[in-house]
C-alpha cells in the first residue's frame, strides 16, 4: 500500500492514533544504545510528528546519569518536544505521601524490614553531594545483599534486601517502599509489584496505550492488566534459541516466559510476516498477533544511486557472537583475493568480541582493509558513501539496518536467516540473499557488485531505495493506530471502534472490568 492508498483508506475524521496517554516501556536507555532503542525512539518521534500525540519513554534501570542521557539525546536530535524520558527511581523520590499510601502491600510477605544501620559495613554512593544508595555486600565484597535507596532530601525511599532467609547469606528478597518519614508503607517479596505501582502512578487513571519494547520489561508487564490500559508487546528480535530451526525449534530461554503468556498482552506485534506466521502456527493462532514493521524517515537525496565508493562496505552491529562479524571480515578478504578492486570494510559498533575481531584482522594481514570504528551515533550516515553492507547475524527481528542502508542506495548482502532479511530483500533485484553461514557465497556477491554493469548497478540501487521507502513513517504510524483500535476491540469484548465515536476521543469511558 502506498501513501495515497493509505490516505484514501483511512476513515474520515479519525486521527492516525487513538486518543489517550501513549508511552513506550523499556528497561533503560544506555549512553551507547543499539537497534532496539534506536527503533523505539524513532517510532516515538514518528507518533509525535505524524499523529501529534506526545510520548513518554518509561524506564526502570537505576542510574544517576539520566540528566546526562537526556542532554545527549537532545543534542543528537533523539529527544524532541513532546518526547520525554522518565525513570522509576527518579520519580519514586517525587511521590507525595498520599501517592505512597496508595500502594498495596503484598500478601503473606516474609522477611523483616531492616535498613542498613550505621554500624554495618556498607558502601555509600554519593552523587552531586547527595547520598543516593547504600549497599551492603556479602563476605566476598561482590555479592549485593541489600541496597537502600534515598530521596534527594536524604529520607529512606526503598530497601531491597536479598538475604531474607539468613542475614549475611544470599537467599530470598524483600522490597519495602517507605513513606516520606522513612517508615514502611508496603512490602513485597518480588520487585515487580514496585514497578507496577509506579506505572499506576504514571497512568493516574488515564486511558493509556503502552508499547512494551524490551524483553526484560515484557516479563513483568505480563502482569500489568488494567481496565484503562492497552498493552502491546513489540517483539524486536527472533524468539528462537540460537541455532534452533523455526517454527518448532527451541524457544530462547529469555523469551520462554513471555511466549507462554502471549495472551497477557492486548496485542503482540511482530516486525515481519514470517515471524508472525511461525508463532501463529506453534501457538495455535493467538488472536492478538499482528505485524507492524519498524519505519524510517528518509533523507531527501536527489540521486541516492550515485556517490558510492565501489570498494567500500559498511557494517553496523554489536560486536557479539550473535552478529558473526568475523564472517563479514572473512567475506571481504575472500572477495579481494580474485578482484581488481581493493575492498575495504568499516565496522561501526562495540561489544565483547572487539579484541577477538582485532586479532583476526591483524593475523590475516587486513589492517589496511578492515577497520573497527567503534560506536558512533552518526554511523548510519556512512551508508551514503558505501557500495554495499553485509548482514551476517544468526537471527534477526527485522533487519532495520538493511532498510537504512537501502534508503540511500547502499546494496545489502545478507544471510538468509530468520527473521527479516527475506521480507525486505528481493534477491538479485534490490540486494542479495545468500545461505546462512556461507562466506564464499557472500564474497561472490561482493565481487558481483564490483563487476556489475554501471546501468544495472544504478537500477539495483534505485530498487533498494524504492523498497526502503515502503517502510515510511506515515503508513507505519497509521498501522499502529489500526492495531491499537483492534486491541481496544478485544479488550472491550469485540465492539467496533470505527462505528463508535467515543473511541476517537477516549477509548475506555464505558469499559467494564476485565475478568
Amino acid at each position: 500500500m502506498n501513501k495515497q492508498d493509505a490516505r484514501e483508506d483511512k476513515a474520515p475524521g479519525i486521527p492516525p492514533l487513538p486518543a489517550g496517554y501513549h508511552c513506550a516501556i523499556t528497561w533503560g536507555i544506555p549512553m551507547e544504545y543499539g537497534g532496539m532503542t534506536n527503533a523505539l525512539l524513532h517510532r516515538s518521534r514518528a507518533f509525535i510528528q505524524e499523529a501529534g500525540v506526545p510520548v513518554d519513554v518509561l524506564t526502570f534501570e537505576w542510574s544517576v546519569d539520566y540528566s546526562e542521557i537526556r542532554c545527549e539525546l537532545e543534542i543528537a536530535g533523539e529527544l524532541i518536544p513532546g518526547l520525554r524520558l522518565r525513570n522509576l527511581w527518579e520519580e519514586l523520590g517525587e511521590l507525595s505521601e498520599s501517592q505512597l499510601a496508595s500502594s498495596k502491600p503484598g500478601k503473606n510477605v516474609t522477611g523483616e524490614f531492616s535498613p542498613i544501620g550505621p554500624g554495618e559495613e556498607s558502601a555509600d554512593e554519593i552523587f552531586a553531594g547527595l547520598l543516593r544508595r547504600r549497599i551492603r555486600y556479602a563476605a566476598d565484597q561482590k555479592t549485593e545483599l541489600q541496597i537502600d535507596y534515598f530521596r534527594p532530601d536524604g529520607s529512606l525511599m526503598v530497601t531491597d534486601r536479598r538475604d531474607v532467609q539468613a542475614k549475611g547469606t544470599a537467599g530470598g528478597r524483600l522490597i519495602t517502599l517507605c513513606g516520606l518519614d522513612g517508615r514502611p508503607v508496603a512490602s513485597w517479596n518480588q520487585v515487580w509489584p514496585l514497578y507496577l505501582f509506579w506505572l499506576d502512578c504514571v497512568v493516574a487513571g488515564r486511558e493509556s496505550f503502552m508499547i512494551v519494547d524490551s524483553k526484560s520489561t515484557a516479563n513483568f508487564m505480563t502482569r500489568y492488566r488494567r481496565n484503562n490500559v492497552v498493552t502491546l508487546h513489540l517483539v524486536h528480535n527472533s524468539h528462537m534459541a540460537s541455532g534452533a530451526l523455526p517454527p518448532h525449534g527451541e524457544l530462547s530461554p529469555t523469551r520462554r516466559y513471555v511466549f507462554e503468556r502471549l495472551n497477557s498482552f492486548d496485542a503482540v506485534v511482530f516486525l515481519t510476516e514470517s515471524q508472525k506466521k511461525d508463532v501463529d502456527l506453534v501457538f495455535d493462532n493467538p488472536p492478538n498477533t499482528c505485524v507492524i514493521p519498524n519505519s524510517r524517515s528518509f533523507p531527501a537525496l536527489s540521486e541516492p544511486e550515485n556517490g558510492h565508493i565501489a570498494e567500500l562496505g559498511i557494517v553496523l552491529g554489536a560486536l557479539t557472537g550473535r552478529k558473526r562479524l568475523d564472517h563479514a571480515i572473512r567475506a571481504v578478504a575472500k572477495a579481494g583475493e580474485s578482484s581488481d578492486l581493493d575492498y575495504r570494510l568499516e565496522i561501526y559498533g562495540q561489544g565483547p568480541d572487539h579484541a577477538a575481531l582485532l586479532r583476526l584482522i591483524q593475523s590475516s594481514g587486513l589492517e589496511g582493509h578492515v577497520a573497527l570504528r567503534g560506536y558512533s551515533i552518526d554511523a548510519r550516515q556512512e551508508f551514503e558513501r558505501a557500495s554495499f553492507t553485509l548482514l551476517t547475524s544468526k537471527l534477526e527481528g527485522q533487519g532495520l539496518v538493511l532498510i537504512e542502508a537501502m534508503s540511500v542506495g547502499c546494496i545489502p548482502i545478507s544471510y538468509d536467516v530468520p527473521y527479516g532479511p527475506a521480507d525486505i530483500i528481493q534477491d538479485g533485484v534490490n540486494g542479495f540473499l545468500v545461505p546462512a553461514g556461507d562466506i564464499p557465497a557472500m564474497a561472490e556477491k561482493i565481487r558481483l557488485i564490483g563487476d556489475m554493469d554501471a546501468e544495472d548497478l544504478k537500477n539495483m540501487r534505485r530498487a533498494a531505495v524504492s523498497r526502503a521507502h515502503s517502510f515510511n513513517d506515515e503508513l507505519v504510524v497509521q498501522t499502529w493506530g489500526t492495531a491499537m483500535r483492534a486491541a481496544v476491540d478485544r479488550k472491550l469484548g469485540g465492539a467496533t471502534w470505527a462505528t463508535d465515536p467515543r473511541w476517537i476521543t477516549g477509548p475506555f469511558q464505558d469499559a467494564q472490568p476485565v475478568t
